[in-house]
């Protein structure tokens, strides 16, 4: 497989039944539906597949479907939990991610084994350990499992695009106005020279030009509104998610991966030059800042979706786990040094993406936000290409033929525009990634693969450690949900005072969130900013 196809074999396999599909337990009509079922598992299992990906080629794929814009926030996440706390924090979160990834693989082992069937993905796992439990409320929620895990594969897919919206629009802005900064003081500097050296020659020698000359009027560099360099950008995002057939974009894609790797290593080597004074720096931060860190930090294991297809396309699957803790483990390690190095170097200035840090002195930062903004650019495609193939098949299906075609571009056209709005109402991209990371990714990440894996065991005494263990890291997740909405709601809603969280008991949290929803319904939009008094009040205790 050409290294370049990686992105597009990673997000292809990620649909699975789209528009929901058919349901669990229901008849499948396929070309493998004559053969011996005991065979068909055994092929995909034990032989493997001949024409898959090696163990090489699946570590890049879990490298690259982990690296994205979550990187570039991770020391904001760090200075909202501390410089010990932080990276500590960053490993056990790691540790816990990767565990999940491999209670999500032997989950489908397992039903594939007992049901006899091929691979399957993330919904169809859930889906089918629900319809084949041995509680019947379970085995009547199979098809809502199905579509649960969907619907949070599209929200966590369109979630993206909107941060790379804001992400786009964010570093480009700083370009644009580096690039003109740097131009009017060179202008500046120029009508300086001129004016002291400017003169006549008479007679008697050099003397003073009688004319006057051009006065130095100071002047200042564009301060277009974010949001207009995010409109800037929507057309040409449109055009990019009509290209429907991945391959095409194989090149780009290659080319967007060298450019971000590039921009990576550039941004080490300028961390590096001065680690800072940590001694100034807080070793743990406030209570309260910390639902921030856990959605930034959930948004960049954002990797758990594409776990079960990369492990259904390798040649020797016995070797996934292997690249599964190698892959991980990388990826773990670099999200440690680049958080800590880059809130050591930057400090308490850090913003939502380091590369916002980066000053405009030097040619090689402006390079870095421009060719990392390619690879979002490209990188926009691909994330959308879950959720249009989602959402779009069910509703083409009901159409005529000769509308079909029509309401595709449509349709595109439209959900791009729905994060587009997304984007322009929150216009932060640390707000957007925290959101983000919370609500979707804690879910897909934490919540449902430690309970799929006590659904699907069910038919057999559960170990009591297992028990504890499960239901400890889904809590943890759900109340990371929770915490992290709220918060990141709340410094929305009101950024000039933002919540004092967890000071009170668990009882006050179900109050809290229901401030902040009546304060969202009661909230102002003035001078670009929503506005509520009653939000800043809402706190725990």
């Amino acid at each position: 497989m050409p290294s370049q196809q990686l992105d597009m074999e990673v997000m292809t396999p990620l649909i699975e039944n789209p528009g929901g599909g058919r349901g669990a337990g229901q008849d499948e009509e396929n070309s493998d539906e004559d053969q011996d079922p005991e065979l068909l598992h055994a092929r995909y299992y034990e032989k493997g597949n001949s024409q898959g990906i090696t163990f090489t080629q699946a570590l890049i794929h879990l490298l690259k479907g982990n690296i994205g814009t979550g990187l570039l926030g991770l020391p904001l996440a760090v200075r909202n939990a501390g410089i010990i706390v932080g990276p500590l924090c960053l490993v056990l979160m790691g540790a816990v991610c990767v565990h999940c990834m491999h209670i999500l693989v032997q989950c489908s082992h397992h039903l594939c084994e007992r049901l006899k069937r091929p691979p399957m993905g993330y919904s169809d796992t859930v889906a089918f350990a629900m319809e084949h439990s041995s509680y019947q409320c379970f085995r009547n929620s199979a098809r809502f499992g199905r579509h649960l895990v969907n619907f949070f594969l599209v929200l966590t897919q369109l979630g993206f695009c909107s941060a790379y919206f804001v992400f786009l629009a964010e570093n480009i802005k700083q370009v644009v106005e580096g690039y003109q900064s740097s131009n009017i003081t060179l202008d500046h500097k120029s009508l300086s020279f001129v004016n002291a050296s400017t003169t006549v020659f008479g007679s008697a020698g050099p003397v003073p030009a009688p004319v006057p000359l051009r006065p130095l009027v100071p002047s200042e560099p564009w301060a277009l509104d974010l949001r207009l360099y995010m409109l800037f950008f929507l057309p040409f995002l449109i055009l990019l998610v009509f290209m429907k057939d991945l391959k095409n974009m194989a090149v780009l894609s290659l080319v967007a991966n060298i450019c971000m790797a590039v921009s990576v290593i550039i941004i080490f080597q300028y961390i590096t030059t001065d680690f800072g004074d940590f001694q100034h720096l807080p070793l743990t931060s406030p209570l309260g800042k910390f639902p921030f860190f856990f959605g930034t930090a959930i948004f960049a294991f954002e990797g758990i979706g594409v776990v079960l297809p990369l492990e259904n396309q390798m040649k020797e699957p016995k070797q996934f786990p292997l690249a599964l803790n190698i892959g991980m483990g990388i990826v773990t390690v670099l999200y440690v040094v680049l958080a800590t190095l880059g809130y050591l170097h930057f400090g308490d200035d850090i913003q939502g993406s380091i590369t916002l840090n980066l000053p405009h002195s030097a040619w090689t930062n402006q390079m870095v936000k421009i060719l990392y903004s390619f690879g979002v650019f490209v990188s926009f495609a691909i994330q959308f290409f879950v959720p249009a193939e989602i959402m779009i098949p069910p509703i083409q299906a009901k159409l005529q033929e000769s509308w079909r075609a029509p309401c595709d571009m449509m349709l595109r056209g439209l959900l791009v525009c729905v994060t587009f709005s997304f984007a322009v109402l929150i216009p932060r991209l640390d707000l957007v990634i925290s959101l983000v990371g919370a609500v979707s990714s804690s879910t897909l990440a934490l919540v449902l693969p430690p309970l799929v894996e006590l659904i699907t065991f069910s038919d057999r005494p559960l170990k009591p450690v297992m028990l504890v263990k499960d239901l400890l890291i889904a809590v943890v997740g759900f109340i990371g949900f929770l915490a992290g909405t709220y918060v990141t709601l709340a410094e929305i809603i009101s950024p000039a005072a933002p919540p004092e969280v967890l000071k009170g008991e668990a009882g006050n949290l179900t109050a809290a969130v229901t401030a902040v929803v009546g304060a969202l319904g009661r909230s102002q939009h003035v001078d670009g900013n929503w506005t509520t008094p009653s939000a800043a009040t809402v706190t725990f205790g």
